[in-house]
């Protein structure tokens, strides 16, 4: 009977860290140069790492116990092959020991390119229990984790820096093409691409009513509709100023991809808030607006949704309007 589990398979793959750690720490350091102490420097920062990620991660889908006995095909496929990798890995630098010399720089790479592996992994392992937990399609964990941020009435005051600072732990902003930029999701692997943009803005637009007006002090509003989704960007191609979606509009409301496909989808936050009232047997009552679970399946849908739907900031006795 196979009684592997993500806990198994990560004590694997420290213990593999371990391995090359102790060759490096014990390895004689007289003819030592940069390239040598820096490979040190990352294989103690891979295995913090990955504690780091074992540590926090279960806190998200009910605890240690709980993400360190799960089963998952996926999760266990992933570390599997991990696992044979770090092996791999470690096994250079047995070799190295033997032989004596200078290190070889391209293994630093290597390291790098396996710590963001498995810190990747491990997001994915939490994603696939939170996602098994949902009765219904919804946002993808590392998501969340941003939509939580944006409604926190404590952070009021800081939300913008606060939610800037969550999407750049829960992914990567990376160039896409000539002209785009594309967030990749560490949870889910999902991209949101921003076509023929030169950078990502890290501030909104100020939030007006709309007829352009300051919102009144006093006025009653979701944290969802305090903030308007909107940001200024610039051309790629052309420099020329262009309104886009504030990227943690974007990444705070991602589902993982269908599977065989690439592009994260996307929910409405503004919808998921909206209300009508229908007639019942004796009043009439509020029912919640069911939105399209598939989401948007790309950034200019959901940005001509956002135009034609939610221009500007709607006081909460609608929430939003819907065409």
């Amino acid at each position: 009977m196979n009684n592997e589990t993500v806990g198994s398979l990560l004590a694997v793959i420290a213990n593999s860290l371990n391995d090359g750690l102790r060759i490096m720490m014990f390895a004689d350091k007289q003819g030592w140069s940069s390239d040598e102490f820096d490979q040190l420097k990352l294989l103690e920062e891979t295995l913090d790492e990955a504690k780091r990620d074992f540590q926090e991660l279960p806190a998200l889908v009910h605890g240690q116990v709980y993400y360190e006995h799960d089963r998952k095909s996926e999760s266990l496929e992933d570390l599997r092959l991990l696992c044979t990798r770090f092996e791999l890995h470690m096994q250079n630098f047995k070799d190295w020991a033997r032989t004596g010399g200078p290190i070889n720089p391209v293994w630093a790479r290597e390291t790098i390119e396996l710590r963001r592996e498995l810190h990747r992994a491990q997001c994915r392992a939490a994603r696939r229990i939170f996602n098994a937990e949902q009765e219904t399609t919804t946002r993808c964990l590392g998501a969340f984790q941003v939509f939580r941020v944006q409604r926190s009435p404590e952070k009021a005051q800081q939300r913008n820096l606060e939610e800037l600072m969550m999407s750049n732990k829960v992914g990567k902003f990376e160039r896409f093409g000539e002209h785009g930029i594309a967030f990749v999701c560490d949870f889910c692997d999902g991209y949101m691409v921003w076509d023929d943009l030169r950078e990502m803005p890290s501030h909104r637009k100020p939030t007006t009513t709309p007829d352009g007006l300051e919102p009144m002090s006093g006025t009653s509003t979701t944290p969802a509709t305090q903030d308007t989704w909107q940001a200024t960007g610039f051309s790629a191609s052309d420099g020329t100023e262009k309104p886009i979606v504030f990227a943690p509009v974007v990444i705070a409301n991602h589902m993982p991809p269908v599977p065989g496909e690439w592009q994260a989808r996307i929910l409405c936050p503004y919808c998921d808030e909206y209300y009508e009232y229908e007639q019942g047997d004796d009043e009439m009552e509020r029912v919640k607006w069911n939105q399209d679970e598939d989401g948007f399946e790309d950034m200019a849908a959901f940005k001509e949704h956002l135009e034609w739907s939610h221009v500007g900031i709607v006081p909460s006795t609608t929430n939003c309007s819907v065409m």
